[in-house]
């Protein structure tokens, strides 16, 4: 299942497993990840459905019952796999232990579903010392937040790094 996951991030990742090691529940999301794109909503609010009980083995199983530090009951790779196969999820959106809101947030930002989803300029970033590869305003991502404006070949540096090496995030023009 994480080999199908990740599959969209990693180029060359050759033939993907027809098998997970950890079986249950995560061996019935490969029928997910193969199905029709019509067929994948039913299969997943199927898979929610019997989720828990297939996690018995899983060492989160129950742990509301042994005074763990109980985070709850979540399904995050049936978020992973809805968001990336684009599946509709209204039919199990409420479902136990599915967490609507993830896929919901990650929707709501347009989250990249492969390594190339994202155009060039919306994901560029440089470390502080570096030549600016593009003119415009370009906003740390340190706190306390700093923009400034850089021209092509200008190094960037920051001000003020409280956390060591200081990343840069480009804005636009």
């Amino acid at each position: 299942m994480l080999e199908r996951l990740l599959a969209p991030y990693l180029d060359n990742r050759g033939e993907l497993p027809d098998d997970c090691p950890r079986h249950l529940p995560y061996f019935k999301t490969l029928k997910i990840f193969s199905a029709p794109s019509e067929a994948r909503a039913q299969l997943m609010k199927e898979y929610l459905g019997d989720w828990y009980h297939a996690s018995k083995r899983e060492p989160y199983y129950d742990s509301h019952k042994r005074g763990d530090q109980f985070k709850g009951y979540w399904a995050w790779e049936a978020a992973a796999i809805t968001y990336l196969l684009d599946i509709d999820d209204s039919s199990y959106r409420d479902a136990e232990f599915y967490p609507a809101d993830l896929v919901a947030f990650a929707r709501s930002i347009d989250a990249p579903r492969s390594s190339g989803a994202k155009p060039e300029d919306q994901e560029l970033r440089m470390k502080s010392g570096q030549t600016c590869p593009k003119s415009g305003t370009w906003e740390t991502l340190d706190i306390p937040l700093q923009q400034r404006k850089f021209a092509v070949g200008e190094i960037m540096q920051a001000e003020d790094a409280s956390y060591g090496i200081t990343v840069w995030r480009y804005m636009g023009d």
